[in-house]
């Protein structure tokens, strides 16, 4: 899974993967009932015992994007500790809503009629939303939930069932009181099968509780009401939302008879189209569909589909000849090709009409080949890579790959999911053997290929790396040593593509390498775009760079990128310099290779940015290897300093030119010269990342005006109040990370050349927390914060860089000090984050987001407790 990308695969197979919109459950598990443009009130800044209505301009779990019907700027609203209500709730409970002061004196009595026409456009958050926080469906479903499990057979029968593991909305149940006669089952939440704890008791007579196994073991009511008592209990430690499983559907009555003959999908297989007969009608909206060959064992075998009128894998007689599919005959049918008439008359049964079957929705959006992911219907554990092979009206052939077996599903079902759905739920994906696809074309293709492209323009010979010769700032010597020593022969463009893909992957910065070769317009004469890909952490980026089209300008286009990487124009190319180079880049001066370019690297004889001193004496010089401070400019450095730890954690990338040729040099590493680091902006490329980006938050907060007083008022409600439990959560959180195995070997969001530093980092369980009251009393939190950093003593007044001068200080969370930066979160975004916003929006796994918390938690009661006493 780990060797596995989705982007390269689609790419080498040239497709695409099913739009994700298309997966209608995936889409209602991420839905939270809030959206943008929804109104609501929410009470003033200044008074919050007024209210006005406001809009939602962006989403963000819990946290709310919002702007005041008739002001200028919008603000960050965390509805888990705001008073929020819908529209209509101060009317209802008499309270007052009116605009605020700044709105009322520049409208005056038109904001009556601004109000008016927001009212009528737009649409009113729903109040179950806001009483969930912003949660969405999977993040409100609980290990240790009940649900009530309806039989496969019987719409009355239920029986109570335990979440045992949630994976993005596909639950694993296991049946209370079950032993090894039934074992555990995977479905998906949103089925129709599943409702919440207590439904059925509800609902009374015809509804009951019915073991579903082949014995029931708890025909006796003193056992039933004792294995339900028992439920009852258990539940109370996780009670079931009642609205969060929802088994009513508006199903239209169905016009089925029982004894009519019709068309079904093998339920088993899932491969094959069987006769079948309407058995049972229950009532005006179920009736049971059962394979003619199980009538009598089909409560055992489970061959039958408890259908409603839109039930997707039951068809009128003859359907399956119609478009082809694979038809099984009865047992009973003779030698020969089954005919529906002659079976029909030996039975003595009608067909069902095609008016019964309804109308299915055609498919859209989906077409031959496209890539998914897919659930064996063998074997609901697995989830394979799975292509899709026909189209029939509202059904899918879906090939699961590597074991090449074909199934049908319809377009809606629930065992399909997009790509990349296993790696954003972190479950296991089984995945085709891509060694095998690109080695078996091998042999045919050089025989034909070479005799006919070899002579043309469209072929190209061996490009070799030159990895002795000058790399240039931007380009690692040690990754450049790893790489091949050379691409090709083959098809100039793919030749080409890989040369430069390969460049990327040994730049210290792939994203702004990537940047600097995407050109704007159509591309040169005798040049043509072609698609690279950089990685930069989590996160990929595309773009358009020109290549050469022709075999006789492969060498000059070789020494142009080499040029413009500011290294030997040997670097790389069609002539291999195993020792030598004809430009003698080992000896000449490295800024000949600079022409026309500004070196923004050190300046000669400098070390670290500044120039040489003499030598030191030895406890100097160990003074020197230590971490340098951070600096915003030379002229306020003694002002602000920050011990910096990159150099023990990872090597932070660098901008082109800032950093030696060799990799070896450790003193470089040590230090960073922050006003020289701008921000790395890729506005023309295309960044394909699972999940929303969590906006600028250090922006947006300065645009809405909120002072340090709004800040200290939101967290005093909820830090005070919360204090001992979520500290104590948040403890016991990650005490299970760390005996988690499989979030723990799956760290994201670093750089490369961090990876090494990760197999070194422990995640420590014992550091103490705010609820710890030994270990922050006032004169120990004073020192903690004193002796941390040389900061400003309010953390809400912290800059971008002072939120990372402190991450840096840490020893757990120094990795995503870069990360925090990039985002650029400032002091007072940085209080506002929690936990499901760092793992949602930030994209960290369990432990970074865990330590990071664990900071946040000690700045809120640093604040809250200790910012009264003044001290500096």
């Amino acid at each position: 899974m780990a060797d596995f990308d989705w982007n390269n695969y689609l790419e080498v197979n040239k497709t695409v993967g099913v739009p994700e919109e298309l997966f209608s459950h995936v889409e209602t598990s991420l839905y939270n009932g809030i959206k943008q443009g929804m109104l609501l009130e929410v009470c003033h800044k200044t008074n919050p015992d007024v209210y006005w209505i406001a809009e939602i301009t962006m989403v963000c779990g819990h946290l709310l994007r919002i702007k005041f019907i008739g002001a200028d700027g919008d603000f960050w609203c965390d509805i888990s500790n705001t008073k929020v209500h819908p529209l209509g709730w101060c009317g209802k409970y008499d309270e007052l809503i009116e605009p605020p002061d700044e709105i009322n004196e520049k409208y005056g009595d038109t904001i009556i009629e601004i109000m008016k026409k927001a009212l009528l456009d737009g649409q009113s958050v729903c109040l179950e939303a806001l009483n969930n926080k912003g949660l969405s469906p999977i993040d409100r479903i609980k290990v240790g939930m009940k649900v009530e499990v309806q039989n496969v057979i019987d719409p009355y029968r239920y029986w109570i069932a335990t979440v045992c593991e949630n994976v993005g909305g596909r639950l694993l149940l296991r049946y209370d009181g079950a032993d090894e006669d039934l074992t555990q089952f995977w479905i998906f939440f949103s089925n129709p099968r599943l409702s919440s704890f207590g439904y059925v008791t509800n609902k009374g007579s015809p509804w009951q509780f019915k073991y579903p196994g082949k014995v029931n073991k708890f025909s006796c009511k003193n056992k039933l009401s004792t294995q339900l008592r028992q439920s009852a209990e258990e539940s109370i430690s996780e009670p079931t939302p009642a609205d969060l499983f929802q088994p009513t559907q508006s199903l239209e009555s169905h016009n089925f008879v029982s004894g009519m003959k019709l068309e079904a999908l093998d339920p088993q297989d899932m491969k094959c189209v069987r006769p079948a007969t309407v058995t049972k009608v229950f009532n005006n909206f179920h009736f049971l569909v059962v394979i003619d060959d199980h009538t009598e064992d089909y409560e055992d075998t489970k061959m039958a589909w408890l259908c409603d009128s839109m039930q997707p894998y039951i068809y009128p007689i003859g359907w399956a000849q119609k478009n082809g599919l694979s038809f099984k005959p009865p047992k009973i049918w003779k030698e020969g090709n089954f005919d529906w008439d002659e079976y029909l008359t030996m039975t003595s049964s009608v067909p069902a009409p095609d008016y019964c079957f309804g109308t299915k929705v055609p498919l859209k959006g989906i077409e031959v080949n496209m890539k998914l992911e897919a659930v064996n219907p063998q074997n609901h554990e697995e989830i394979h890579v799975a292509n899709i092979d026909a189209i029939i009206e509202h059904m899918l052939c879906v090939e699961l790959l590597p074991i090449g077996e074909k199934y049908w599903f319809s377009q809606d079902s629930d065992l399909l999911f997009p790509v990349g759905w296993c790696d954003s739920n972190d479950y296991a994906l089984h995945i085709p053997d891509t060694t095998v696809e690109k080695e078996a074309p091998k042999p045919a293709e050089e025989k034909s290929v070479t005799s006919e492209m070899k002579c043309s323009d469209d072929w190209c010979d061996r490009i070799f790396f030159n990895y002795k010769c000058y790399a240039g700032p931007s380009i690692s010597r040690n990754k450049l040593s790893q790489l091949p020593k050379h691409v090709g022969p083959g098809p100039l463009s793919l030749v080409l593509k890989e040369v430069l893909n390969k460049i990327i992957s040994a730049s210290y910065k792939p994203a702004k390498l990537l940047k600097d070769w995407e050109t704007e317009g159509p591309p040169e004469e005798g040049m043509r775009l072609e698609m690279l890909r950089a990685k930069l952490k989590s996160s990929t980026y595309h773009a358009y760079v020109p290549v050469c089209r022709a075999a006789p300008h492969v060498a000059d286009f070789c020494r142009a990128v080499c040029v413009k990487l500011q290294a030997c124009p040997c670097l790389f190319g069609p002539d291999e310099f195993a020792e030598l180079c004809p430009n003698d880049c080992q000896r000449v001066d490295k800024s000949t290779f600079h022409n026309g370019t500004e070196r923004r690297g050190r300046p000669k004889g400098s070390v670290n940015g500044r120039r040489k001193k003499k030598k030191a004496a030895p406890e100097k010089k160990e003074k020197e290897r230590e971490p340098q401070p951070t600096m915003e400019s030379e002229s306020n450095k003694d002002v602000e300093s920050v011990e910096s730890e990159h150099s023990a954690g990872s090597t932070p990338p660098s901008e082109p030119g800032t950093r030696p040729n060799t990799p070896d040099s450790t003193d470089y590493k040590r230090t960073q010269r922050r006003k020289r680091e701008p921000k790395n902006n890729y506005p023309k490329m295309e960044m394909k990342t699972r999940g929303a980006k969590l906006p600028n938050f250090a922006l947006q907060m300065k645009e809405a005006h909120w002072n340090k007083k709004d800040m200290e008022t939101i967290y005093s409600n909820t830090c005070v109040k919360k204090q001992n439990s979520q500290d104590s959560d948040t403890e016991n959180e990650t005490n299970e990370s760390s005996s988690n195995s499989r979030d723990a070997k799956n760290i994201s969001d670093v750089s490369d050349s961090e990876e090494p530093e990760l197999k070194k980092l422990k995640f420590t369980t014992y550091d103490p927390l705010p609820s710890d009251n030994k270990m922050f009393e006032k004169d120990m939190a004073m020192t903690w914060m004193k002796g941390k950093l040389k900061l400003s003593p309010n953390p809400l007044d912290w800059s971008v860089d002072d939120v990372y001068a402190y991450l840096s200080s840490t020893e757990d969370c120094k990795l995503i000090a870069e990360k925090m930066k990039q985002e650029e979160i400032d002091g007072q975004a940085f209080v506002m984050l929690d936990l499901p916003v760092i793992r949602e929006f930030l994209h960290m796994k369990k432990e970074f987001a865990l330590q990071l918390s664990k900071h946040i938690a000690m700045i809120r009661w640093y604040i809250i407790n200790f910012e009264e006493n003044g001290d500096s």
